[in-house]
């Protein structure tokens, strides 16, 4: 008995994915598996169905099983790889890397993936190891050069950081976020007009980059432009309403304007969007200080410092 369905069976399937109709495609797929239960790309295509859906514990049953079916299938390790990333479980999201990379030693996705989860855990040579792998099997991939580019701003080396965004650039002319993190790197080299410079480019490819004008925001209100860096955190935060970073930045460009009425509606608006966002809570306490409101100023700024010796606190293991 044939083990996959007829490609002209299994197209229209893969066409409601394509099109982000997910759970059509899910249930089409399951449905399917009745006739053809040993079919490892209808396993494959429910993961991605389920993973797309967030149901992350069903897209790992659905790629094991295909694995249970076919063990070298490199692929449905990768998938399962991205459903554990994405469930959080970044160990067993880098074994399952690895195990594709065991049977395909040439999968620069695998090697790309693996650093990022490596790059978060702030686990650096091992992330930057990985992007040497992915560049050295593909060294015209664009989305490698910007990662390691990030793994070494975290490392501090950051002509290097900005060398291997130029290499990404050069590859994708169009890639706002290398553009953006460039930004940030030159911003934190002290470059501040070159950081500018950069996420204008970010902007002019990607004009609704919320976190590019954010950005943008922060490196004009370290200049000393605060007519122009409100400008940007306005139009971050009319992209992503609900940013309590974005309103929270607008709040201390205000205050720096002594325009105390405004810079209130800001921190509280940071604050009813992230409740525990002590930058914010800090912030319109020092501002109603300034107001005369000495009470209530005092109350917010022990109520930042309190969370933040609790945080500190909270760290602390004892054995």
């Amino acid at each position: 008995m044939k083990k996959d369905p007829p490609s002209e069976q299994l197209q229209p399937i893969i066409n409601l994915y394509i099109q982000g109709q997910l759970q059509q495609a899910l249930s089409k797929a399951t449905e399917m598996l009745e006739r053809f239960p040993n079919s490892v790309v209808l396993y494959n295509i429910a993961g991605a169905c389920n993973a797309g859906l967030m149901q992350f514990d069903a897209a790992i049953i659905s790629y094991k099983q295909a694995i249970k079916i076919k063990p070298e299938y490199a692929e449905a390790y990768y998938n399962m790889g991205v459903a554990l990333n994405d469930k959080g479980d970044l160990e067993a999201a880098i074994e399952s890397y690895k195990q594709a990379l065991k049977i395909k030693p040439d999968y620069a996705q695998a090697y790309n993936n693996m650093g990022n989860i490596q790059k978060d855990k702030g686990d650096l040579e091992a992330a930057i190891e990985s992007y040497k792998k992915a560049i050295k099997i593909k060294p015209d991939y664009a989305d490698s050069h910007n990662n390691m580019g990030i793994a070494l701003n975290h490392k501090g080396d950051l002509v290097a950081a900005i060398s291997s965004y130029k290499r990404a650039l050069k590859i994708k002319p169009d890639y706002a976020q290398a553009y953006n993190n460039m930004g940030n790197t030159l911003k934190e080299k002290g470059d501040l007009d070159a950081a500018i410079s950069s996420y204008k480019l970010a902007l002019r490819i990607k004009p609704d980059y919320a976190q590019a004008h954010n950005n943008m925001g922060n490196t004009l209100k370290e200049k000393g432009d605060l007519d122009a860096a409100i400008k940007s955190y306005k139009q971050a935060i009319k992209i992503r309403p609900n940013d309590a970073e974005g309103h929270s930045n607008l709040g201390n460009a205000l205050q720096l304007l002594n325009q105390t009425e405004q810079a209130i509606v800001s921190y509280e608006k940071a604050i009813s969007l992230k409740k525990d966002f002590n930058a914010a809570i800090s912030g319109l306490g020092n501002v109603l200080l300034k107001k005369g409101e000495h009470s209530e100023g005092l109350d917010k700024l022990r109520q930042s410092e309190g969370s933040i010796l609790f945080n500190i606190k909270s760290g602390l293991s004892i054995k």
